[in-house]
């Protein structure tokens, strides 16, 4: 397999693995206003709470960001970190409709364990792509991972039919 195969391969996974991500995140917005209800949320706090998911996850991607960018050269140190953010972020997710059910603060709290674990693993993989491609196949690479999102994107109208 030559160089340039496996940067071609793990973007097309980062693709796959951000169509995922952003799908997740559409199904939890369509589903929130329910699990709000449950929890003896009013409806009008919706637009605050998807604004408090907002802030985190942009306070977690970027965090994780930084700390991805010191560790580089290290990046083994933090992988058992990865996989148990990866457990955290979907086990979190899966109990969103059972926790609804025991109130507000347990719904809230799950929610803010769910997007800041899942926000901190988006730079992680971005950094080893670019650290294993060459420069000039970086813009293609980050294209076919911006593919995954752009998908998604296409696909969130059907599933809000849905």
């Amino acid at each position: 397999m030559s160089a340039n195969a496996i940067p071609r391969r793990v973007a097309l996974y980062l693709a796959v693995v951000q169509f995922f991500f952003a799908l997740g995140w559409t199904v939890y917005v369509l589903f929130l206003p329910e699990l709000l209800q449950r929890a003896g949320i009013e409806r009008r706090w919706l637009p605050w709470v998807l604004a408090l998911d907002q802030a985190i996850f942009l306070v977690a991607d970027l965090a994780m960001g930084l700390a991805v960018d010191r560790a580089r050269q290290s990046l083994r140190a933090i992988g058992g970190w990865l996989v148990a953010l990866v457990a955290l972020s979907s086990l979190a997710m899966l109990a969103l409709p059972a926790v609804s059910g025991l109130g507000a603060g347990f719904l809230l709290a799950t929610t803010i364990v769910w997007v800041a674990c899942s926000a901190a693993l988006r730079a992680p993989p971005f950094a080893l792509l670019s650290r294993y491609a060459a420069s000039a196949a970086m813009p293609w690479l980050a294209g076919v991972v911006m593919l995954g999102l752009a998908a998604a994107s296409a696909l969130a109208p059907y599933l809000g039919l849905r």
